[in-house]
């Protein structure tokens, strides 16, 4: 039997069972010769994907805040000091100091994976100090890194002009799981996949249901503001027609969207993080053939200029959403939108992308 390529351990403080993004790569990666082990974030829930790695997880005392990150990187660290891999793989900012402290000392590869600019997420609105810190912990530990990817172009060159590193792109897209040209007689089912954040549009999606009579909603995902979202559906009389999913493993997820006919991705732009993400949902939409509510932010502008299988809104707001949504009640663009959809995911797929992450590795 051939040895591994590479032996690599992957850190995050994601939910192993939900996270799709790492489940692909740590597969793509373990399908392609490396041996992989993945340490994530202890959850309760013992739901795993098909596709899981040798995994691990970390369980803390405190369970979110800055007490949470300094007690996962501390346990974190202590495991990877204790390591055997050759590479060392921090995803996102909140695991890359026990990474780069790890890699430091037993003279390891160090990859980073940047999904994001975690020092200007929402949570840390009005919190200088604790920006502060973070932005001192990419300073110190990017420039360590000894490759580095992040998931479109706009986190590309953000990254690349501050810490004068090369960036690749790696897109987080889903597999082709097949198409899906059926013609929905019922266009009027939405559907949200994702964290049930501040901000996410869930609760503009329910407010709307109000004016949006026959329409219902579909909700694919928990977080912290689960259980607000749930009462304000609840306060507006509407929770009939909402549909709360609440984790779902992913092998199920295609399932529930081939059901729904509108996907919804819209992301207030409290920070520049979130004005230049592209969320992974929208090219799961795309792959289930569901045309798509988006903000107008550079990267979905960039893709719906040229491949039109979406709508996009100006402003977070419920009277812009509810006009894209009675825009897709025309069948004639509805059933446009979704034919582009089957038409142009080809050339967003994970087989695509995988080669780009097995080469960086190699």
């Amino acid at each position: 039997m051939n040895e591994p390529l590479l032996s690599i351990v992957f850190c995050s403080t994601s939910i192993a069972a939900y996270d799709r993004r790492m489940q692909r790569i740590t597969k793509a990666l373990s399908d392609a010769g490396h041996e992989v082990r993945w340490i994530s974030r202890y959850h309760k829930s013992s739901v795993r994907g098909d596709n899981a790695v040798d995994s691990e997880s970390i369980s803390c005392l405190f369970k979110s805040g800055i007490l949470f990150y300094l007690e996962f990187n501390c346990r974190l660290l202590i495991k990877l000091l204790s390591s055997s891999e050759d590479c060392i793989s921090g995803v996102d900012l909140d695991t890359l100091l026990a990474a780069t402290l790890a890699a430091k000392f037993r003279n390891k590869k160090l990859i980073f994976d940047a999904h994001e600019i975690f020092y200007e997420v929402p949570e840390l609105t009005g919190k200088p100090l604790k920006k502060w810190i973070w932005k001192q912990v990419a300073r110190w530990c990017i420039p360590h890194t000894d490759r580095r990817y992040t998931v479109n172009n706009s986190l590309k060159i953000h990254h690349q002009e501050h810490y004068n590193r090369e960036f690749q792109i790696i897109r987080n897209v889903p597999n082709d799981v097949g198409t899906h040209d059926k013609t929905r007689t019922n266009n009027k089912v939405m559907v949200y996949l994702g964290v049930v954040n501040k901000g996410r549009g869930v609760e503009i999606a329910i407010r709307s249901l109000s004016s949006l009579t026959d329409h219902n909603l579909v909700v694919i995902g928990e977080g912290d503001e689960y259980e607000e979202v749930r009462t304000l559906a609840q306060s507006l009389d509407v929770s009939d027609r909402v549909d709360f999913r609440g984790y779902t493993n992913p092998d199920e997820i295609f399932d529930i969207l081939d059901k729904c006919s509108i996907g919804l991705n819209m992301l207030v732009a409290e920070s520049e993080n979130y004005r230049l993400s592209l969320a992974n949902k929208f090219f799961d939409y795309m792959h289930a053939g569901l045309p798509s509510v988006n903000m107008r932010y550079p990267e979905y502008e960039s893709i719906l200029s040229e491949h039109q299988v979406g709508l996009m809104i100006e402003n977070y707001q419920v009277v812009d959403f509810i006009r894209a949504i009675e825009k897709l009640e025309n069948n004639d663009l509805y059933q446009k939108l979704s034919m582009n959809c089957n038409a142009y995911k080809n050339l967003y797929t994970w087989d695509r992308e995988s080669k780009i992450l097995i080469s960086l590795y190699h």
